[in-house]
């Protein structure tokens, strides 16, 4: 008797003390559940890798990039026509009406009132052309009117004109953009130093050709207007089907106001649609929201449809309700456990990810009671008395239950070498779901049968049905096995031990057992081309593709994606150390410039530094004398000191310290480079790191701590390198892990550690299918079907173990190996094939979730539980044939 046994053969003597434990833990668990909630974030993704954590300090230290809320306007026509420009204005009007417009929206020079749109951009453009037209015949004699001569004469008066144009464009209120728009009414201009007001009249409401016919000179109209256009803008016909309208929110709000503030953009921009036109609102609260709920959606899909399907394959499988009951009460108590040990150990279950968990327990304990019921009801039939049954289930399933535990917990624990945390945590709750399940199907199930069967006996119940014998069949009317037997030459006798249909057609992985070259040829042509398959994987992973495909949100994210060339991609330069030498302010400028020359660079957005703020103080004339002069010491490298910079930053933090604290740390001992850039796929993310990296030695000649390039693109692309790494890492230790711990105990028990071997080779095959079917169907790898490798080699060795387990057993007692292989096969057919069946239609459930990863990750993991049984019944048989003639080549017959 084996420890299994023995505990087995305590917990029948103590049934009510077991009962009453367990309860006691559940009824402790089970308040935790209410302590969590469904929330998730792309960070829960990120690695943990020098990369990543830079690109969380920049946003802790100095704050994210711009939050923005994208309006995508999807017309039905033109979206430059008039009436859809004026909407986007309309938009911005009642935005800037609205309660969140004076804390809430972010005002910038080139979005007075926090919205960014292409009607804003086109009422400019149109101004700006129709201003130059008019204001050399409003001024005329423009160096006589003018109070104070310019310096250098007439260049310098045109350069202060344009530059009060583009000042006052900038401004342009939501009226005067009506107006311009329009075409009725008139917009003054004032210049300082004119004795009067120039008058810029407007008199046609604006056409999209129109645009075809401004002189941009100075204002970037072209290089701009395209980003905020879908991709099918024609520049001739000035024709596009849709644009977006940034809405600018300021930084410092938690959580619930940003949701707050972006549901009220929502609220806003559907008032103003209509028929012609739709508003499309994306924001990050809004999808967090979004997956948040689906989340909570997918897992009341997902558990009713569990345990209906708990409930249906128990009546079938047990045909009796109270182990039916027992067992599903098993269940929900281990999932009371997973989750409640969960939220005491800190998991981040609301993860979309997570909710897979309790699915995969649920099949998995599934498999445990089967095995066990069946276990003990065949040592009843034995004539054993309720104790000595439990104790001999114990002894003989119930060690096999134990291994196939041990070996998935080590499969899923393998996570715990990804550097992406949401992984790791979720092969520990894995884990923890795995024991609990074991524990209470190994514990709850025998105390409960135990005293319910006791109570039965001393009535004079019967504790379980007979098999009901089978009719005679007619010579002519032979099962398919008898037939093959006959066929083959074999004795029936051999392996026709009362075997149904369904134990005939599991029996003949057996009986090709007897031809391993055959058998190994077929493996390896199925498996070299799972093998190119799976060669073709490549990691994919978005945070948004764990929106819903049926969403509104998701629809709009898929728009802005696919039909826009807008990026909003930043890479940062982070620089630690001192930050007051004069020479890493100009280097700053040197790797600015460099940075900006890349060919994924976006030049139409604006960088910034802080030395981008320097030139615009020293501009304008912010900086007063002394602070000026410091300036052009630093510019000019004319013995600029550490005081000169300090002066400047200063000043900096006093004029514009929004601004400053995104670029500068307070105590100098920091800045940051913000590069926009535009990366579509894999190997422009590599050649703009590479580009960043290069730009960022300029600082090698500088006595600092730290520079690092990172920002969203890089992490991403960090994130996908993890994964393809991750992937072979946990394989890689699941096999390792469970082989030593299979070597050994073969070792223990005289078979040899080549066994463990035996065992676990069949999942090498397995895997390869696996990853072959996956690129076959079109599913890619990412953070939640990374993590099937550890599952197939977790839950596919339960096959396998199961068989080897019982043919170990067979051939003590069985002289012929051919013979013990079918007997092992026979006698564990119906239970290897009641158990696949349930675990691959537990996890075929996860197909109905209605997140597109978790809906790939069940598909995927009923195939690899599928291709797991496939070998252990059609391939296991043969190794162990050959394993066991190579073990005892010298026993005598």
């Amino acid at each position: 008797m084996n420890i299994i046994g023995k505990y087995e053969s305590i917990v029948a003597d103590h049934p009510k003390i077991f009962l009453v434990v367990l309860i006691v833990i559940t009824l402790f668990l089970a308040p935790n559940l209410a302590q969590f909630e469904f929330e998730a974030g792309d960070e829960d993704f990120q690695p943990d890798t020098e990369i990543a954590e830079a690109n969380s300090m920049i946003r802790d230290e100095y704050g994210e990039e711009g939050r923005r809320v994208t309006v995508i306007s999807d017309a039905s026509g033109n979206v430059l026509s008039l009436h859809n420009l004026l909407m986007q204005v309309d938009l911005e009007d009642d935005l800037n009406e609205s309660d969140i417009a004076e804390d809430r929206l972010r005002k910038t020079s080139e979005a007075p009132y926090g919205v960014s749109s292409p009607a804003r951009l086109i009422a400019q453009a149109r101004f700006i052309d129709r201003a130059m037209e008019e204001a050399p015949t409003g001024i005329g004699y423009t160096t006589e009117v003018i109070s104070s001569q310019p310096p250098n004469g007439e260049e310098d008066f045109e350069d202060m004109i344009r530059g009060e144009l583009m000042e006052k464009a900038n401004t342009l209120t939501i009226e005067e953009m009506r107006t311009i728009l329009n075409g009725d009414g008139d917009i003054t201009l004032e210049i300082e130093g004119m004795p009067f007001p120039i008058e810029i009249g407007f008199e046609e409401p604006f056409y999209p050709e129109e645009l075809n016919e401004y002189e941009m000179e100075f204002f970037p109209l072209e290089d701009i207007l395209p980003f905020l256009l879908s991709e099918d803008y024609d520049p001739e016909r000035q024709h596009a089907s849709k644009s977006i309208t940034g809405v600018l929110i300021v930084e410092g709000l938690d959580d619930d106001e940003i949701l707050e503030t972006e549901k009220k953009i929502q609220s806003t921009a559907r008032n103003i649609e209509d028929e012609e036109t739709r508003l499309r609102v994306i924001g990050d609260a809004l999808i967090d929201e979004e997956v948040n709920e689906a989340s909570s959606t997918n897992i009341g899909i997902l558990m009713p449809l569990a345990f209906i399907f708990v409930i249906v394959v128990l009546g079938i499988m047990y045909r009796n309700i109270t182990d039916t009951i027992l067992n599903l009460i098993a269940l929900i108590m281990a999932v009371i456990w997973t989750y409640g040990i969960g939220v005491l150990l800190g998991i981040n279950l609301g993860n979309p990810m997570m909710t897979t968990v309790p699915v995969l327990v649920i099949g998995l304990g599934i498999d445990y009671g089967i095995h066990f019921t069946s276990r003990y009801r065949e040592e009843l039939r034995e004539g054993r008395d309720v104790r000595d049954a439990m104790s001999r289930t114990g002894t003989t399933v119930g060690f096999a239950i134990l291994l196939t535990t041990v070996t998935t917990v080590v499969g899923f624990l393998s996570n715990l070498g990804s550097n992406i945390s949401i992984i790791r945590q979720f092969g520990v709750l894995c884990a923890i779901g795995i024991v609990s399940a074991f524990i209470l199907m190994l514990t709850f199930f025998p105390s409960a049968k135990t005293l319910i069967d006791g109570w039965r006996k001393k009535r004079g119940k019967e504790l379980v049905k007979e098999k009901t014998k089978r009719r005679k069949k007619k010579k002519d009317k032979r099962t398919f096995g008898q037939k093959f037997w006959s066929k083959i030459g074999e004795p029936e006798t051999f392996c026709e031990a009362d075997r149904d249909c369904v134990n005939n057609g599991l029996g003949l992985g057996a009986i090709a057992a007897r031809t391993p070259v055959a058998v190994v040829v077929v493996v390896l042509l199925i498996t070299s081309v799972g093998a190119y398959g799976g060669l073709q994987l490549e990691a994919e992973y978005s945070f948004t593709d764990f929106l819903p495909e049926d969403l509104e949100v998701t629809e709009s994210v898929n728009m802005f994606v696919n039909e826009f060339d807008f990026s909003e991609e930043t890479v940062y330069i982070m620089v630690e150390g001192d930050v007051t030498d004069p020479q890493v302010l100009r280097n700053v400028e040197r790797a600015r410039d460099a940075a900006l020359a890349s060919d994924y660079a976006v030049p139409a957005r604006s960088s910034e530094t802080v030395y981008n703020i320097g030139e615009e103080m020293f501009a304008d004339g912010t900086f007063d004398d002394d602070e000026s002069e410091s300036w052009r010491k630093i510019v000019e490298d004319d013995e600029a000191t550490n005081e000169d910079v300090e002066l400047v930053y200063s000043a900096m933090m006093r004029e514009r310290r929004e601004d400053t604290e995104r670029v500068l740390k307070e105590d100098h001992t920091g800045t940051l480079l913000r590069i926009p850039v535009d990366t579509e796929e894999e190997k422009r993310v590599k050649e703009t790191q590479e580009d960043m990296e290069n730009a960022a030695e300029v600082f090698g000649e500088n006595d600092l701590d730290r520079v690092i390039v990172t920002g969203g693109p890089i992490v991403s692309q960090s994130t996908f390198e993890s994964i393809n790494e991750g992937q072979i890492q946990t394989l890689a230790i699941t096999f390792i892990i469970a082989f030593l711990i299979l070597a050994g105990l073969y070792l223990y028990l005289g078979k040899g550690p080549l066994l463990g071997a035996i065992t676990i080779l069949p999942l090498v095959f397995v895997i390869t299918w696996t990853f072959g079917a996956m690129y076959f169907f079109g599913i890619p790898l990412n953070p939640v079907t990374v993590t099937i490798a550890a599952i197939t080699v977790g839950l596919g060795i339960d096959f396998s173990i199961h068989l080897t387990q019982r043919f170990n057993e067979d051939t003590e007692n069985i002289p012929h190996p051919e013979c013990a292989i079918c007997v092992s096969a026979g006698h564990t057919g119906s239970a290897l094939f009641g158990s696949a069946a349930t675990t691959i239609a537990g996890f075929g459930i996860l197909s109905f979730a209605v997140i597109p990863p978790l809906a790939q990750f069940g598909q995927v993991s009923a195939l690899s539980i599928f291709f797991a049984f496939i070998a252990a019944v059609f391939v296991s048989p043969t190794f162990l044939l050959v394993w066991y003639k190579f073990k005892y080549r010298n026993k005598k017959e």
